[in-house]
Parts: C-alpha cells; structure tokens; sequence
C-alpha cells in the first residue's frame, strides 16, 4: 500500500513540475510577443510619418 501511495505522490509532483515548466515557457513567449508589438507599433509610427513626408514632397 506505502508503494502505491508513494508512486501517486511522485506522479503528482512530475505533473506539478511539468505545469510549472510549461507556465514559465507560456510566459517568456508572452512576455517577447508583447515587446514586439512595440517595436512593429514604433516601425508603423516610423513609416507612417516617412509616408507623410513623401506625401507632403509630391504635392509641392
């Protein structure tokens, strides 16, 4: 009976672990994502106001 309670216990805690593993990577991949949003937000802003610019030279 010890050994079967004692093997339930390790199944858990592998599982724990392994959810643990997993929110971490689901973090980092969130956390990167979002730091690229900004900077595609920066390049649109950037070209965006190039656009104008050459908009602006046309039409003079």
């Amino acid at each position: 009976m010890e050994e079967r309670a004692q093997g339930a216990l390790e199944y858990l805690l592998i599982i724990g672990a392994a959810i643990i593993v997993v929110a971490v990577a689901v973090y980092a991949v969130m956390s990167v994502a979002s730091g690229s949003n900004t900077y595609m937000d920066d390049a649109n802003a950037a070209i965006a106001r190039d656009l104008k610019d050459l908009n602006s030279l046309i039409e003079n």
